[in-house]
């Protein structure tokens, strides 16, 4: 188990992990139709232009050679961010839970944006996303007063915000 920096022809795996992710967090969240019409091409697409711009720093987390994870992050992108730097995105495999994957990453993401001089960062994730809130609040990230709700398929979504200083 290791994490690298993404590289193109990683599109396909992040799009499948992607993909396979949301349909595994946000069943209740998000309409069934919604997470049924995913389109992994369409998210490849999208990584390609992604990877291919280079506009976020992207984590693979792999497993036998195979990517399992992806973090993407970079400086903040909030019009009046809380912290210099973002967490993005952050998604595995369903199958890797517990492998220890997740802590792999999450250490590789905090030390990448440390090293690019962010001494604090923050995420947003779903409010009712149990899973997901849990791995933070154990490593450390803190929730803070920050929400925002965003539209999926004609359903709305709570995100919160965490907090935690990279080092």
């Amino acid at each position: 188990m290791h994490v690298r920096p993404v590289v193109a022809a990683d599109a396909a795996a992040l799009a499948r992990i992607h993909v396979a992710a949301w349909r595994s967090a946000y069943v209740g969240l998000m309409p069934d139709a919604y997470l049924a019409q995913l389109d992994e091409s369409r998210f490849e697409r999208g990584w390609e232009i992604a990877i291919d711009e280079g506009v976020s720093t992207m984590l693979a987390g792999v497993i036998d050679e195979q990517v399992k994870g992806f973090a993407t992050l970079g400086r903040a992108r909030d019009e009046d961010p809380v912290a210099p730097g973002q967490l993005y995105a952050f998604n595995l495999l369903p199958a890797t839970f517990g492998s220890g994957l997740a802590l792999e990453l999450h250490g590789a993401a905090l030390a990448s944006l440390a090293g690019a001089g962010h001494d604090a960062a923050y995420l947003w994730v779903a409010e009712r996303n149990p899973r997901a809130r849990r791995f933070y609040e154990r490593e450390g990230w803190t929730l803070d007063e920050g929400t925002k709700t965003e539209e999926f398929g004609g359903r709305e979504l709570v995100e919160v915000r965490y907090v935690r200083a990279t080092s």
